[in-house]
């Protein structure tokens, strides 16, 4: 391997590590609309069965909020998810670069992830089981909204931090494509 091979190889590797340092957390959700309320309990839980997939009934709001609190402790998950991403990173700051510690590190990582992610969706293939056709239908439809509705997010988002640095706003999204930025 040359070393500008290396190098690129060291680089990638690098951005690949840093990025999830450097990703910005989500912002802090909104409150309710007028007439919705977060629920006797407050939090997400009281969110969902008001405002998350309002076109669903009661009934397949509880199955969905069931399958997405299915799937273990997300928090443990979480954990375990982070300490295979730090061996990750003790491994590529070593005095001695060891590519196969590094690749079996980024393995433990993507293979804790899998589970987890394997874990939740079978608990919503599941939940969409238990659904009439009715609540498919709804939640389809809301998921759809939820997604416009982010996707405007991240657009405004975007366009703030444009003016920020002073470039010129950018032409209407059209609705029917997909920013690649």
């Amino acid at each position: 391997m040359t070393a500008r091979h290396f190098l690129a190889r060291t680089l990638l590797l690098a951005s690949l590590a840093a990025a999830p340092l450097l990703a910005q957390p989500a912002p802090p959700a909104p409150p309710p609309a007028p007439g919705q309320h977060w629920g006797q309990h407050g939090g997400q839980h009281g969110r969902m069965s008001q405002g998350m997939f309002p076109s669903m009934s009661e009934a397949g709001r509880a199955i969905m909020r069931e399958a997405m609190m299915a799937g273990g402790d997300r928090r443990e998950n979480r954990a375990r998810v982070e300490a295979a991403r730090e061996k990750m990173l003790a491994a590529v700051e070593a005095e001695r670069f060891d590519a196969g510690a590094v690749r079996r590190a980024m393995d433990e990582e993507r293979a804790l992830a899998d589970a987890s992610r394997k874990q939740r969706q079978a608990a919503m293939i599941a939940a969409f089981q238990k659904l009439t056709p009715e609540d498919r239908k709804a939640f389809a439809a809301d998921s759809r909204a939820m997604k416009n509705r982010m996707e405007q997010r991240v657009q405004g988002w975007r366009e703030r931090m444009r003016e920020r640095r002073g470039a010129p706003p950018s032409p209407p999204a059209d609705p029917g494509a997909t920013e690649l930025n």
